[in-house]
């Protein structure tokens, strides 16, 4: 380290100063530790480096960031040096229409690495917001670059993550523009089921967490909250899933598989980077 202060951008852009990570033994070691059991590591862009190499994040990474419930982690249109990982919440990444609503454009669950963009300098295309109380893996902007640049295997994990995202858009717009309400929902479900367990439902009677309103379902979808729960109270009356108190129920996997049409659209995964 050069031992010089690492500015960051807050959302409200003020210029905040971080001290230079510890040079001592003790706070590497702790550090490296650290990132070497982080639970994210199989998901984000640390994946590909060995317990060697990962004292390069070690380094680089700022202390991890709570931000609670529906905090403000970037704006739209605003600057932000960092990127990040959920370690733990969920966060969701929206863009604000002329109109004054919201459009979720995707959903960041723990392990993901979001807030990567193609020009670094341009402003931020859309808001990054706390779903839930969540916490953060900050890395600076120039530190992640400059690992990029050093570590071939981290660049080609990025590019899986970047071409992951990118299917899962391109889903999401067909599901938006292509289908009908109750496909449309159990479309967002089937996904986020798969993201967290990474394979699809087989099971009756199978839970995940779901910690998303009927407004956080319908901004995702291009449905009103009104609409989403009457497609809820359908699925659940036909007996296919149920959802209460941030846990969703699926009692029939087959049925919830064949109304999201993910036999014909197969999902991607961030793990399977092979």
């Amino acid at each position: 380290m050069n031992g010089k202060p690492v500015e960051t951008v807050a959302p409200n852009g003020a210029v905040r100063e971080h001290p230079p990570a510890a040079g001592g033994a003790p706070e590497i070691e702790a550090r490296r530790a650290s990132c070497l059991s982080c639970a994210a590591r199989a998901r984000t862009i640390c994946a590909p480096l060995s317990a060697a190499a990962i004292d390069r994040v070690a380094l680089l990474r700022l202390p991890p960031r709570r931000v609670a419930a529906g905090e403000l982690i970037y704006a739209e249109q605003g600057s932000c040096t960092e990127y990040f990982t959920v370690l733990d919440g969920w966060v969701a990444m929206a863009a604000g229409l002329e109109d004054g609503s919201r459009l979720i454009l995707d959903y960041a669950l723990p392990g993901d690495f979001f807030g990567f963009q193609a020009n670094p300098a341009a402003p931020r295309p859309q808001s990054a917001f706390a779903v839930t109380p969540a916490r953060l893996c900050p890395l600076p902007r120039a530190g992640v670059e400059t690992l990029i640049g050093r570590d071939p295997a981290v660049a080609a994990h990025l590019s899986h993550l970047i071409a992951v995202h990118e299917a899962r858009a391109h889903d999401h717009l067909v599901n938006s523009n292509g289908r009908e309400a109750h496909e449309r929902v159990a479309h967002l479900l089937i996904e986020l089921y798969f993201r967290q367990r990474h394979r699809l439902p087989a099971e009756r009677g199978e839970t995940i967490d779901m910690p998303l309103t009927l407004a956080l379902i319908g901004e995702a979808v291009g449905l009103t909250a009104v609409h989403v729960s009457r497609t809820l109270r359908r699925l659940r009356e036909e007996g296919v899933l149920g959802l209460r108190q941030g846990q969703l129920r699926i009692s029939d996997p087959d049925a919830l598989i064949r109304a999201s049409g993910v036999e014909d659209r197969p999902l991607a995964d961030e793990v399977a980077a092979g």
